[in-house]
């Protein structure tokens, strides 16, 4: 019977010693492996971006503006509500998965199963999370084109049978990707997989994970030029998020006082969205109320602050249908990902008293601005916490462009530069707020440079709010946005500092497995038998003195069973991996970790320091990871 796994098996095999016999190491494969999931993440990114478009354009963009925000404006409530109702019922009657929380779902897999993801987790993914911000949820697309791209990564790895400690790289291989296509940034796809998936900044780590990010950027940008000959009209402008306007100021010394504030500023911003993040999870979590309608109660208070919004700053202080021109965006401010706005603060002429009918402009800009930052705040965490599907980092960017325009209106009404553009500092704080909460400053400003386009007027004053942003949100709280979730679900993630920490724990500190033992002149058929005795698949194997020869490792007895019929032919010692080392129980956990590494196994054989050659036990990479846990923990 055919088998799709066995013939991806066979074709990692024998591209492997193909690329082998030419020079390539044993890791070769895993750049074929990145360039498929390139190319594979890239195709659902377009197609789940397009999916958004669809649904948001049909519930706001053809509907009349007059109707919508008049006489139909209790259809505000009503479409975030039944989207999440639909992503309710999905999620939990049909799916039957955790709801949808991006990165962090993508994080705990790394942590918790070596990176092994449902596939199936990519298409309810898109689902749920084209329905979720197409009918307004607070929320991005980032997160889940993370998880979709690591769902793909995972189902790729799967087929060709990859080993379980390549397993995590290839993960990041489909973040980074993710990241790439959605923002239109390899180089933030491949330093934000870097800093918050992998932390691991290896060159064997950085090689296929930058494959990976190029190859998506190109066959989304190829992609979406192949559509755009193809429907001009239609997809005008969708080769980036922002068409961004020249910009022309020069950075000054009493300026850089105005960015160290905005840094502040962003800062504590950040630090309000995580904990409000963190409680509002907590508080749906505790709810009597049924999973299936939690989403639906989340979009029905997100679309009462909508309608709010709009009677408030439409209806009463401009008398028209919404502060925002409906061609620009036809949500809502903080409804879906709200890039949108986002643009407006981006024009110098947003923030200009004629731009407003209103007896007094600046108040209103500034009463505007604040109001988004809190409905965002609030309208994500409702979203999200209530079991709605999206991701974080667009509500961040929206942050940093409000917290950076409002600033800088201030700065204007106090008159402290006559010339001052709050439209640079809405760009700068957008960089800022986003690094501040997911402490990623790097990934940040390169995602900021690549959305922007510009790399030499930003980068100085981006650079300093970022890092200033980072620094304070870690003073206040020390758990990023994905950290905090994480450590609620009882796993706690260390960053590159706490290597430190395995170097302070030994092999004897960890609980070992049984070791299961062979000889080399055994037929292989009797390891199979063993295996399924005793329901092990690493053995070591002894020679006739009980001293260790090398291992027999499932992966090589996964290999030789897809050629059953030279089964009865093999003996234990043609299968034998002597190049696996013993550990000793003195060896630091560091020093281990790297040997897992670089033999790519998830078992080592154990001896006593004073007995070498005598194995003892077997150390598990899980058993490491749980030591090195308990010792976070304390």
């Amino acid at each position: 019977m055919f088998s799709f796994s066995a013939a991806g098996a066979r074709f990692r095999i024998l591209c492997s010693r193909a690329l082998t016999s030419v020079g390539f190491g044993e890791d070769a494969f895993l750049l074929i492996i990145a360039a498929i999931v390139g190319v594979v993440t890239a195709a659902c990114a377009v197609g789940f971006h397009e999916l958004i478009n669809a649904i948001r354009d049909l519930l706001y963009r053809r509907i009349n503006p007059e109707f919508l925000y008049r006489v139909g404006s209790p259809l505000l409530i009503l479409w975030p509500a039944i989207g999440g109702l639909l992503v309710g019922i999905i999620t939990n009657k049909i799916a039957r998965v955790r709801e949808g929380k991006g990165v962090i779902d993508v994080l705990e897999s790394v942590l918790r199963s070596s990176g092994f993801i449902a596939p199936t987790a990519a298409i309810e993914k898109t689902v749920t999370s084209a329905i979720t911000i197409g009918t307004g949820g607070s929320c991005g697309a980032e997160g889940p084109i993370v998880q979709i791209g690591a769902a793909i990564a995972s189902g790729v790895g799967q087929l060709f049978r990859i080993a379980r400690a390549q397993m995590p790289l290839i993960i990041g291989c489909g973040a980074a990707a993710g990241i790439s296509a959605i923002f239109n940034s390899p180089m933030g796809g491949l330093l934000f997989t870097l800093e918050v998936i992998l932390l691991d900044f290896s060159l064997r780590t950085i090689t296929p994970v930058i494959i990976a990010s190029v190859v998506a950027n190109v066959s989304t940008q190829e992609t979406f030029r192949l559509l755009h000959e193809l429907w001009p009209a239609h997809y005008e402008g969708r080769l980036a998020i922002f068409n961004m306007p020249q910009l022309a100021f020069a950075i000054t010394w009493p300026q850089m006082v105005n960015f160290i504030v905005l840094g502040i500023a962003c800062g504590l911003v950040a630090v309000t969205f995580t904990r409000v993040m963190s409680v509002a999870e907590r508080r749906f979590a505790q709810m009597r109320m049924s999973a299936t309608l939690r989403p639906a109660m989340g979009g029905a208070i997100l679309g009462a602050m909508g309608f709010a919004y709009v009677v408030i700053f439409g209806w009463l202080a401009l008398d028209q249908p919404k502060p925002i021109v409906h061609d620009h965006y036809p949500m809502p401010a903080f409804f879906g990902d709200g890039y949108g706005f986002i643009q407006e603060l981006f024009r110098g002429d947003f923030y200009e008293a004629a731009h407003w009918a209103t007896k007094s402009p600046i108040a209103y800009m500034i009463f505007l601005l604040a109001f988004l930052m809190l409905a965002k705040i609030i309208g994500t965490a409702f979203t999200i916490g209530s079991g709605g599907s999206g991701g974080i980092i667009a509500p961040a960017l929206f942050l940093g462009a409000t917290t950076g325009g409002l600033l800088g209106m201030v700065f204007r009404l106090v008159g402290i530069f006559a010339d001052l553009q709050p439209n640079v500092y809405a760009l700068v704080g957008m960089g800022a707020v986003l690094a501040a909460v997911v402490h990623a400053p790097l990934a940040a400003i390169l995602i900021l440079m690549d959305l922007t386009g510009n790399y030499s007027q930003l980068a100085l004053p981006a650079m300093l709010a970022s890092i200033i942003a980072t620094g304070v949100a870690r003073r206040i709280f020390s758990e990023s946005i994905y950290t905090a979730a994480l450590r609620e679900r009882g796993v706690r993630l260390g960053g590159s500092t706490d290597h430190s920490v395995l170097r302070r724990l030994h092999v004897e500190n960890v609980s070992l497995d049984p070791a299961a033992t062979i000889a080399p002149g055994d037929p292989f058929q009797h390891a199979l038998d063993l295996s399924s005795q005793l329901h092990v698949q690493n053995f070591a194997v002894l020679d006739k003195q009980g001293y260790y020869v090398g291992m027999l490792v499932e992966d090589d007895i996964n290999t030789a069973l897809l050629e059953r019929e030279a089964v009865p032919l093999l003996l234990v010692g043609e299968m034998v991996r002597p190049e696996i080392p013993l550990v000793r129980n003195s060896d630091d956990l560091a020093s281990v970790l790297d040997t897992f590494s670089r033999c790519e196994i998830d078992h080592l054989p154990v001896c006593l320091e004073q007995a070498p050659g005598k194995v003892i036990g077997l150390i598990s990479r899980a058993g490491l990871m749980r030591a090195y846990h308990k010792k976070l923990a304390e």
